[in-house]
């Protein structure tokens, strides 16, 4: 009968402790843009404070801004965009590549050959980035969003 009796107890102190009032994420989780735009510190290194001031672009989104990932390089360097244009990187090495935000609040996910990744940005600022599959090789890469 203790046994039975415990469960409810169990659930009601698993459902206290889901609505206490701090929450996690998952690293790299993303902040809404509403959220960040209101942290954000325009121009400031490494993106905008309090969360992702970028997300993955919707599908079927037209990129208006294309990087190109080959011999192990991004181009161009800095990458210019304006406030809502979407960048693709486009990986025309053989080896999988990411574009992902130094202080990992967004990134593209892994980029096979031959593919594209896209992000948009909502807040402007300079953005630090890296491939997380080369850190070592193909790191210290900007994106000056105005």
């Amino acid at each position: 009968m203790n046994r039975i009796a415990t469960v409810p107890v169990v659930a009601m102190l698993l459902a206290l402790a889901a609505c206490s009032g701090s929450s996690t994420s998952a690293p790299g989780a993303s902040t809404p843009v509403a959220a960040s735009a209101a942290a954000s510190t325009a121009g400031g290194s490494g993106g905008a404070a309090g969360g992702a001031a970028c997300a993955a672009a919707p599908a079927g989104t037209t990129a208006t801004v294309t990087v190109t990932i080959k011999d192990f390089k991004y181009a161009p360097q800095p990458v210019q965009a304006k406030v809502g244009d979407v960048i693709a990187w486009t990986n025309q090495d053989s080896a999988p590549h990411t574009a992902t935000l130094d202080d990992g609040t967004c990134d593209t996910k892994t980029i096979n050959a031959g593919a594209q990744g896209m992000l948009v940005f909502n807040v402007a600022g300079t953005y630090t980035y890296h491939c997380t599959v080369h850190p070592t090789q193909m790191k210290d890469y900007s994106i000056e969003v105005k």
